[in-house]
């Protein structure tokens, strides 16, 4: 093979999106996807990762694994608000739409204050509180779970030293239960 041929062949190997056809593990994304594979995709992410350190013993990896779960588990209820939001802007149940960030806290307050005139819906939104009020209180934005430092260069989390994954897994699985009948 020429040095011409082999930098052809490498610039048409794509290591994360090549198509294979036939692959009984292709997954549909992009144009095949939808707002909830997101959705789902991280809230199942963070229940699978602290459910395999936990049921798999893997105590070395439960430091280098505790934020990733934390930081899906934001993400997917990130997400969630959003697309809830969207949805009920949509329908007109809401009147604007929320600001495009990552403020989970403001989100769910967006929800919370239109006082949406299903009961049952208000109910949801009332029972995901503390979980959103959780996470804003150690992540507002995004950043303090995806960084070791914060934009200001203070350590983020630096007032909590510990986490413990059952208690977050049993949460994991509660706002997930939640966030379904959302």
């Amino acid at each position: 093979m020429t040095q011409e041929s082999k930098c052809a062949a490498q610039k048409r190997f794509d290591p994360f999106f090549e198509v294979i056809g036939g692959g009984e593990w292709n997954a549909c994304v992009g144009i095949q996807g939808t707002a909830e594979n997101y959705v789902d995709g991280y809230i199942e992410a963070a229940l699978e990762l602290a459910s395999a350190v936990i049921d798999k013993r893997l105590v070395a990896s439960r430091d280098t694994l505790a934020m990733p779960i934390l930081y899906n588990i934001r993400h997917g209820l990130e997400l969630s608000l959003k697309y809830a939001i969207d949805r009920l802007h949509a329908a007109g149940a809401i009147p604007q739409p929320h600001v495009a960030n990552h403020d989970i806290l403001s989100h769910w307050t967006l929800l919370h204050n239109n006082n949406i005139g299903d009961e049952h819906l208000r109910a949801m939104v009332a029972e995901i509180e503390p979980y959103v009020k959780s996470l804003a209180a150690i992540d507002d934005d995004g950043q303090e779970l995806r960084y070791a430092f914060n934009r200001d260069g203070v350590q983020s989390m630096a007032g909590i030293a510990i986490v413990n994954l059952p208690l977050v897994r049993t949460s994991i699985r509660r706002l997930s239960l939640l966030l379904g009948r959302f």
